[in-house]
């Protein structure tokens, strides 16, 4: 088992998008929704977190430290300030406290070494915090990143938050020829008025020739595999499951953050995958 501890450091995933060219519109939205209430998908693992306390050490590991993106707060292990089971949902709570090299604690939950799967159907409804210089998301990344590195491994952002912007959610992709870096990362934001007020239901439909994203069952976002190689789609491979709250970064603290809203929480009702 590789513990998400010794990789965290590694890791320079989960990076504020590009602003690259609008991408393409997609003419098949309401195909993609019957497709995703399909009554032929099979539930093959979930987490309902039905059972109070830490989250399911045999489904959930954590990552460590200040992992990334120059954020400002220290991940913490099995600590239950941070990450914690209550009435039927997982809660992610950041807080603004002193942490060895960091003044705010929070949790990066990942199924690396636990659950990795690839292709099928994935869902996960949550309540996401707001507030200046909050940073929630729920993403996958490559199992093999280890051995290829990122962002050749490949990255699908199911969603992502920041708190300066409280209406928008973003859904994007990086891989080697699309990312960041290079300013070629393929996202599209959605305007959703109020969304840290309600739970929200983010899916995923990942075949060999596709991502499409849904925002409570409606395709909002998809990108394509165009047949040019591992640079281009990585995604024939496991993918694990993380689903983090940071503070401040190279994306969440673009405008600053606000010390009065800390503690701030970040739930998660369940996380469900399905294949055929």
């Amino acid at each position: 088992m590789i513990l998400a501890m010794s990789v965290g450091p590694i890791l320079p995933a989960q990076t504020p998008p590009a602003t690259p060219e609008r991408p393409p519109a997609f003419t098949d939205g309401a195909d993609a929704e019957q497709r995703y209430l399909a009554p032929d998908w099979r539930l093959r693992w979930s987490d309902e977190f039905e059972r109070a306390g830490a989250p399911d050490p045999t489904k959930w590991d954590y990552e460590r430290g200040r992992v990334r993106n120059r954020e400002a707060q220290f991940y913490t292990t099995d600590r239950r300030e941070n990450a914690r089971v209550e009435g039927g949902q997982l809660v992610i709570t950041a807080r603004r406290e002193s942490w060895l090299d960091a003044e705010y604690t929070a949790a990066s939950v990942v199924s690396l070494g636990k659950f990795a799967f690839q292709y099928g159907k994935l869902e996960i409804r949550a309540k996401i915090p707001t507030g200046r210089g909050t940073w929630p998301a729920l993403w996958l990344l490559g199992e093999n990143m280890r051995t290829v590195g990122w962002p050749r491994c490949g990255e699908i952002d199911l969603m992502e938050h920041v708190g300066f912007e409280p209406d928008r959610v973003h859904f994007t992709v990086h891989t080697g020829a699309f990312n960041h870096v290079k300013k070629t990362g393929v996202g599209r934001a959605v305007t959703v008025p109020r969304a840290q007020e309600e739970f929200h239901v983010y899916g995923l439909l990942w075949t060999a020739e596709r991502l499409e994203f849904f925002l409570d069952g409606r395709k909002v976002h998809e990108f394509g595999n165009d047949g040019k190689g591992i640079d281009h789609w990585p995604f024939d491979a496991p993918f694990y499951l993380l689903m983090n709250l940071a503070v401040g970064g190279a994306w969440g603290g673009q405008k600053g953050i606000d010390e009065s809203i800390f503690p701030v929480e970040y739930r998660i009702d369940y996380v469900r995958v399905w294949q055929r």
